[in-house]
């Protein structure tokens, strides 16, 4: 006598399923710092933000920020070759808000690839759909 016994494993994908949406969803909240505020540009795509990104902020006054650590300008380049050195294929993410001029980020962007890093990317929050 052979017993033909089967998991049925749907409920269990269900599951999964709801837990990767989940963390898709508040992943990007526990990733950007909330202590400064910083007023994004809207963009048409969005990208997904990784654990392993490195954070360059600057508000609307020009307060800078390296991860979530208020940093003067002209320690930025040393700080980042730093966090660089441990990790060189790291993502360096640039938040700037949308009201600074072009220049400042410009200056934060050379600061970043003086500074070693090989992947950069700007900040953005995607635009709804009417374009706003």
């Amino acid at each position: 006598m052979q017993v033909n016994s089967k998991i049925d494993i749907t409920p269990l994908v269900g599951v999964a399923l709801i837990l990767v949406i989940v963390f898709m969803v508040t992943s990007p909240l526990i990733m950007a710092p909330m202590d400064m505020d910083v007023d994004l540009p809207k963009a048409a795509t969005r990208e997904a933000k990784s654990e392993t990104n490195i954070t360059i902020s600057m508000s609307q006054a020009g307060i800078v920020a390296l991860n979530e650590d208020k940093i003067a300008k002209k320690h930025v380049k040393k700080a980042l070759q730093q966090q660089l050195k441990k990790f060189p294929k790291r993502l360096v993410v640039i938040r700037a808000d949308k009201n600074i001029k072009h220049e400042k980020i410009l200056e934060l962007l050379t600061i970043a690839k003086s500074a070693g890093a090989q992947n950069i990317a700007l900040a953005t929050v995607q635009r709804n759909r009417t374009g706003a």
